[in-house]
């Protein structure tokens, strides 16, 4: 079977979409989410072996580089916004516009006016942080409106078919974008650019009166799929399950957990509009299970988190440590089983709403903003 290879930086590079910026104990690519093998320990030791050998040339020539490609090196780090300290967060190129800044007012070229976002609702804990306040006080011209959709039902999905109607200036989604999407972009005459913000882990909690280890992923599948109906087949009490889920046949959550399997989920699986209702309604129904969010899930006290482990493993990983504490160091070095980035998407037509889509992208992935991202539950990204 093909393997990933590791590059110098010990990152696990995908065999799929040849995403460079895994983390060494990643089981699944940040990107396409598919299963990463490692490379054999002999393409491990070439790389090592490459690494040591630059090294010693970079020791022996410095004089030379300095003098000879040295200008080149500087010129590239010169015009390169990505610091050295900085992980790669773009699998192909930086998008036009994008740098990385330290602060929200050293950002340039913010448009003045007020313009709508909206979507995934993932991003209310953001929101929560103060993150809009704070980009104001940076730039007072600049306001951002949430928008809500005609249905009522918020979402990554709704929020990207409304910046394709125009009801938008920026769409904020827990899901990448589809070809669909791209294509329909297309033939309107622009197209959409997607960038990540921050990871987020998806959590699993229950009733509070289910004491189980854990659960594998392909159990919490199964569960959703309704292929596991009671307790008593996963280690806990004989009684049946119920599964909660925010939009259940269109949420990014499902979307993430099912991937293509996503229109399999069961028909017993129960919709709530947000984050309330299904908090409320799994701490009120005796055998219930819900998923959602680990920045939301955490501010919970009334409900159980539980631990999840890869595939069919007994290999549990916990959501939260020392009680009240996500996990973010299993998050963001891929040892906990279910996580995904988090992006704003913008539409490039060369009006002021693409203005307002980069800055808005410049003040999150500003050091400031990725503060609040990171207040916010979710892993910054740089």
């Amino acid at each position: 079977m093909k393997t990933n290879k590791s590059n110098t930086r010990g990152n696990i590079i995908c065999r799929w979409c040849s995403y460079d910026a895994n983390p060494r104990r990643a089981t699944h690519c940040q990107k396409c989410g598919k299963p990463l093998v490692m490379a054999s320990v002999s393409t491990s030791n070439e790389i090592a072996r490459s690494t040591l050998f630059v090294g010693v040339i970079s020791l022996i020539g410095i004089f030379l580089l300095f003098f000879s490609v040295g200008g080149y090196f500087f010129w590239h780090q010169v015009k390169s916004p990505i610091t050295p300290n900085t992980p790669n967060i773009f699998s192909n190129k930086i998008p036009l516009g994008i740098k990385f800044y330290n602060s929200m007012r050293e950002v340039p070229n913010v448009p003045e006016g007020t313009f709508n976002y909206g979507g995934a609702t993932t991003f209310a804990s953001l929101t929560a942080q103060g993150t809009q306040k704070s980009m104001n006080q940076a730039h007072p011209n600049f306001h951002m409106r949430y928008t809500e959709p005609n249905n009522n039902k918020p979402g990554s999905t709704i929020g990207i078919a409304m910046l394709l109607d125009g009801e938008l200036s920026v769409a904020q989604s827990t899901q990448p974008l589809k070809d669909a999407e791209y294509n329909k972009a297309r033939e309107r005459g622009f197209t959409l650019e997607q960038v990540p913000v921050g990871i987020d882990a998806i959590g699993c909690f229950v009733h509070p009166d289910i004491s189980i280890p854990g659960l594998s992923v392909n159990q919490l599948r199964d569960i959703y799929k309704g292929k596991i109906t009671n307790w008593k087949n996963v280690g806990g009490p004989d009684l049946p399950i119920l599964p909660f889920n925010r939009n259940a046949k269109s949420s990014g959550l499902i979307k993430t957990l099912l991937g293509s399997e996503a229109e399999s989920v069961s028909p017993k699986v129960q919709s709530t509009r947000d984050y309330t209702d299904i908090f409320r309604k799994v701490t009120s129904t005796p055998g219930a299970i819900g998923i959602g969010t680990a920045a939301l899930i955490i501010s919970q006290q009334t409900i159980r988190p539980v631990a999840l482990a890869p595939d069919d493993s007994k290999n549990y990983v916990p959501l939260t440590i020392n009680g009240n504490r996500l996990n973010t160091a299993a998050f963001w070095d891929g040892t906990y089983p279910l996580t995904r980035r988090i992006f704003v998407v913008f539409r490039r037509d060369g009006t002021p709403e693409e203005a307002a889509g980069v800055a808005y992208v410049n003040l999150l992935l500003s050091k400031k903003g990725q503060q609040f991202v990171e207040k916010a539950g979710f892993v910054p990204v740089r």
